[in-house]
């Protein structure tokens, strides 16, 4: 009886054995897999930025850099993983807050912000904002690299063993570095905003119609890089047989980034003149000389020729016609009415608009956005319940009745 009993356990063992090796080599299959494509991904895309063909201004300058630096980042990542896959090569960082898990990190944080906020800004991209970048990088980087050969490097698997290993010195530098890429995120997070709206703010001094050039999708790509920054110190804390998840994950951002990225030279060549500011002209000197009868003149004069009527009406378009300079134009706006270039200009449209619902009942709502200036109905309807607080449909319903 007790020779069965050992034959089944040992039957149940081996059975266990069996299963455990298939989930390995299945989990090792997705790994590798997973890799690959990672691999392949980014090489496309370094290359793709490469061959990306630019228009040849100086406004793109800042902008070509970028896509170099994206193409060698790209690159390293890919000979980086092909590496891992032929070499098979182990993975070490699966501990709390390795050196190689932080730097990963905190590149991956420092490269998509200043990347992005190049398309905001691109005068973003100088030396002294590329110092400290590095920086501070470097010198943690050098830290670790002295520390680590005069006292090695704990293995920290658990918060017990922190507090065993808090006299080694590699350790306070990996905690220093971990508090380094929180500010960095704190600190990314903060300047990126700051350029977005001051990029907003550019346009909505300029262009008559905004909603198609506002760069959605930075906004959407820097967060999800900072999401794609804090999962990759989390995967540190994750069984590696789970790796091949994150991988996934990363792949398929790094992949949407470099798609969108590649098409932002389009966009450029329209709101270039919004956010490079205009060279030779000094809008305060120029506004002190004008008072508030110089203001009603030109006013008066858009009125009277519906210069804001025109599809498309930018501050420059108006400024020529009015033959004064475009940052004149737009602080005089700014001072006397109170609002920017894009708010006042829908604003006359929508009083516009208002009279033509009377007088027109018959009009179509199309017929009544397409004279006031609008390329689409839906930004005319929601530029009008902004201002009116009430449909053209329902506004016109209440004044003719």
């Amino acid at each position: 009886m007790c020779s069965v009993n050992n034959l089944t356990i040992l039957a149940a063992q081996r059975c266990l054995t069996v299963h455990q090796r298939f989930f390995e080599d299945m989990v090792t299959s997705f790994q590798f897999l997973a890799n690959s494509l990672f691999a392949v991904v980014c090489a496309v895309m370094g290359i793709s930025f490469l061959s990306l063909n630019t228009p040849n201004t100086l406004g793109l300058n800042n902008y070509r850099i970028s896509l170099k630096v994206l193409a060698a980042s790209y690159l390293t990542l890919s000979v980086l993983t092909i590496a891992v896959l032929v070499f098979n090569i182990k993975d070490n960082s699966q501990q709390y807050f390795s050196f190689f898990t932080l730097s990963v990190s905190s590149i991956q944080a420092s490269l998509f912000s200043f990347t992005l906020i190049v398309l905001l800004n691109p005068g973003f991209f100088k030396t002294g904002n590329i110092i400290r970048l590095i920086l501070p990088y470097l010198i943690l980087s050098l830290l670790y690299l002295l520390s680590f050969s005069l006292y090695g490097d704990p293995k920290i698997e658990s918060l017990m063993q922190i507090s065993q290993s808090l006299q080694n010195p590699t350790l306070w530098i990996r905690l220093i570095f971990l508090g380094y890429y929180f500010f960095q995120l704190v600190y990314y997070t903060y300047l990126f905003f700051k350029e977005a709206r001051r990029y907003d703010q550019g346009l909505l001094n300029y262009f008559s119609e905004v909603v198609k050039l506002r760069l959605n999708w930075v906004r959407v790509a820097f967060v999800s890089a900072l999401l794609m920054g804090i999962t990759a110190l989390v995967s540190g804390f994750v069984p590696l047989r789970f790796d091949w998840l994150f991988t996934l994950l990363f792949t398929a951002f790094y992949f949407a980034f470099a798609q969108e990225y590649i098409k932002y030279n389009k966009v450029y060549t329209i709101v270039e003149p919004a956010i490079i500011s205009p060279q030779g002209e000094n809008g305060s000197s120029s506004l002190r000389h004008l008072i508030k009868t110089d203001w009603a003149n030109y006013k008066k004069e858009i009125t009277v020729q519906k210069y804001y009527c025109k599809s498309g009406v930018n501050i420059e378009e108006l400024a020529k016609k009015l033959n004064i300079g475009r940052t004149t134009l737009s602080n005089l706006i700014n001072r006397e009415e109170g609002m920017n270039f894009n708010s006042w200009i829908n604003r006359l449209r929508i009083e516009d608009a208002k009279q033509l619902l009377i007088d027109h009942p018959d009009y179509p709502i199309a017929v009544v956005s397409e004279l006031v200036g609008y390329t689409e109905q839906a930004n005319f309807s929601r530029q009008f319940k902004q201002i009116t607080g009430e449909s053209p449909l329902y506004w016109r319903k209440k004044a003719v009745s």
